[in-house]
């Protein structure tokens, strides 16, 4: 990777972010077994659903991955559809397609689109930059 705003974006295409994002709700909802097991207290209270959201809201790791997430698809829809489309070719790790195959697809040359990308890649460094979210 080059740097680290081109390790989120190739995450968010790639489809990483909402998979971490999906694993740490999972690792949220396990609870160890009580210490007091057997031991029923009068003051217990049993509001599993409450204290699950309790759980994500407090969780700083989960709220930074969705922050994250929620961010990039803000940024997105001030593009133009054909920004998106280069922007997704390029970070998206599962298809792994070259600049000629990019711009082949995009009718488009090879410059442009590396412009369009770059473009994107800055904004997205900026914004992070202004609301403080880390990269």
């Amino acid at each position: 990777m080059a740097d680290k705003t081109d390790e989120l974006l190739t995450n968010y295409y790639s489809g990483l972010i909402d998979t971490k994002i999906l694993l740490r709700r999972a690792e949220l909802q396990w609870r160890p077994n009580d210490d007091n097991a057997g031991i029923k207290s009068l003051n217990k209270h049993t509001r599993p659903l409450e204290d699950m959201l309790a759980r994500y809201e407090a969780d700083s790791i989960l709220h930074e991955l969705t922050k994250q997430r929620d961010a990039i698809k803000r940024l997105e829809t001030t593009f133009s559809e054909e920004t998106k489309q280069i922007v997704q070719m390029h970070y998206d790790r599962r298809e792994r397609l070259s600049w000629v195959v990019i711009s082949l697809r995009m009718n488009l040359s090879e410059r442009t689109c590396r412009t369009y990308q770059k473009t994107f890649k800055d904004n997205v460094a900026q914004t992070f930059n202004e609301l403080d979210i880390a990269v």
